[in-house]
């Protein structure tokens, strides 16, 4: 009876010292109690020689047999983390492991209970990461987050690159972006004229047209047949860009005997020729226009045209027709029909054909087309006769009386029959962008020339000069297959290519008389091929001004 109240106060810490040392696998591998046991549950009495009840009971207060550290609401035992412990009971308050060991296995219990019921939430932030939780099957291994940092924070791969822009370098910072120019395709679509305006202006035309032809032969004393109206210059040969707005009309005297005898004054050789009549039954009308010198005066044949007709523009009723006033040097006379801007501008010029001088007796040393346009049309074209009109020649400030071979008809005939195969840009033949070229060219020079026309820098530059650089073009790439539509971008920095050469020697020999050079003026050639560099390397912006 005196033993009892000592027994009271120290059954625990009696307990505890009376348990042996267990054997080795039993201190690493603990029994568990068996799956769904309460507190206080009797020990089996199957294993009387091994503890039941969980490490939880003997943290703090393990002394009282039905009370847990664990937190409130959890029974847990090692059997559910860890398999194949033998399920063993023993009386609460024993332990197989010994008194050293009971903190540390007090540590492991708690953590692999963490592990078995709250994976995700595990202390990171104490840094007290277990081997167990970092063990993956396999022999895998896994890094451990940085210190400090939750679990959806850990570190991913940086995402992928995303590639440079095309046509950029990747270098920062990036410059300017490059010019986006229009497309010489919709350029050559805005360029295109419309059926509307050339019916209308055509008609116009023809009307005024038939009634000058008439009054010329009744005031030169020449038959019906002895004046033949030839349409000339860039729209009717396919050529005219934006409206339809000037028609070059020649009227041609055929089957007039002429000596001539040439000019070699001026800049332009082989071209001007002074004239003298032979004789001419039928013409009789051309002799009043004979100097003291007998020859044949351009000024007075041209002053003669004119004065018809202005007098026979009085009589013309329903539209309104006024003749320009008279242009140095030039050998047509200009009507303008119609208003502003709708008006319409008509040069008419009257031209005098040789049956007896031929392109071929003319052309010497000329670019070789046979090439190009093949032989039989080289052979067409060196029998094709020429005209004479009345253009003065031009020396330093002065003009000479003299008359100017015109090859207006042998370069129609060109333009016709411009490609290397017989059916070129016909209906059913293959298509090529050489007139395509030629447009564009001939368009950036008139837009050149209206850019800068305050300072009158390029007036000297006209589409001729544009035709010509496009004949020698065409003979120095003859195949069709060098012209093709798809490649029209390439096809015209050729050409331009090439009259930039022009521009940067000064020279550009006319196609049919190689020893005259059209352009002479080196000031004048450098700045413009100034300009149209600059145009270039911008995309062609003067393009957009349509």
């Amino acid at each position: 009876m005196d033993r009892k109240p000592a027994e009271k106060g120290q059954g625990a810490r009696k307990a505890i010292a009376a348990v042996q040392p267990a054997p080795e696998d039993d201190a690493a591998k603990p029994a568990a109690a068996s799956k769904g046991r309460g507190r206080g549950q009797e020990p089996s009495s199957d294993c009387p020689g091994k503890a039941k009840t969980s490490l939880v009971n003997q943290g703090k207060g393990s002394g009282h047999s039905g009370k847990e550290s664990a937190p409130r609401g959890r029974k847990t035992s090692l059997e559910n983390s860890t398999p194949g412990a033998e399920k063993c009971d023993r009386p609460a308050g024993k332990s197989d492991n010994p008194p050293g060991d009971e903190g540390a296995l007090q540590k492991r219990e708690r953590h692999l209970q963490a592990k078995a019921f709250e994976p995700e939430k595990a202390d990171v932030a104490s840094g007290a990461v277990s081997r167990e939780k970092n063990r993956l099957p396999d022999g895998e291994k896994k890094e451990a987050p940085h210190r400090g940092k939750k679990a959806s924070q850990k570190a991913r791969p940086p995402p992928a690159k995303e590639p440079p822009e095309q046509g950029r370098a990747e270098a920062v910072p990036r410059g300017p972006p490059p010019p986006q120019g229009i497309s010489l395709r919709q350029v050559l679509e805005r360029l295109t004229l419309r059926r509307v305006e050339i019916s209308d202006a055509s008609r116009r035309v023809n009307s005024v047209r038939d009634l000058l032809v008439e009054a010329i032969r009744k005031r030169l004393y020449l038959s019906s047949n002895s004046v033949q109206i030839v349409g000339t210059g860039s729209y009717y040969e396919h050529l005219k860009i934006t409206k339809p707005d000037e028609f070059d009309i020649m009227l041609k005297v055929p089957g007039v005997r002429v000596e001539l005898e040439p000019y070699n004054g001026g800049d332009c050789k082989g071209v001007y020729y002074f004239v003298k009549l032979k004789r001419n039954p039928g013409l009789q009308r051309l002799n009043d226009f004979v100097d003291d010198q007998q020859y044949l005066s351009a000024s007075k044949f041209l002053s003669e045209l004119r004065s018809i007709i202005i007098n026979e523009v009085k009589t013309i009723n329903g539209m309104k027709v006024t003749v320009e006033r008279k242009k140095p040097g030039s050998p047509a006379v200009t009507l303008r029909i119609g208003e502003p801007p709708s008006h319409v501008s008509v040069d008419i010029i009257l031209a005098l054909e040789m049956p007896s001088t031929t392109l071929g007796s003319i052309r010497k040393g000329g670019p070789d087309i046979k090439k190009w346009l093949g032989l039989k049309q080289q052979n067409e074209l060196d029998d094709m006769e020429l005209c004479l009109v009345p253009k003065n020649a031009k020396d330093g400030a002065h003009f000479t009386d003299t008359w100017r071979l015109s090859f207006s008809l042998a370069e129609k005939t060109i333009i016709q029959y411009h490609g290397q195969t017989k059916t070129c840009c016909e209906s059913n033949g293959s298509k090529c962008c050489r007139k395509d070229c030629l447009k564009l060219l001939k368009y950036l020079l008139e837009q050149l020339k209206t850019k800068h026309q305050s300072r009158n820098q390029f007036s000297k530059f006209c589409s001729y000069h544009a035709k010509t650089a496009f004949f020698h073009a065409c003979t120095k790439w003859t195949s069709d297959e060098e012209w093709l539509p798809i490649n029209v971008e390439e096809c015209f920095g050729r050409l331009l290519d090439y009259f930039l050469d022009c521009l940067t020697k000064a020279e550009l020999k006319h196609f049919f008389i190689p020893e005259c050079n059209l352009i002479c003026t080196d000031s004048k050639c450098k700045i413009l091929k100034n300009v149209i560099e600059s145009e270039r390397t911008a995309k062609f912006p003067i393009f957009q001004q349509i």
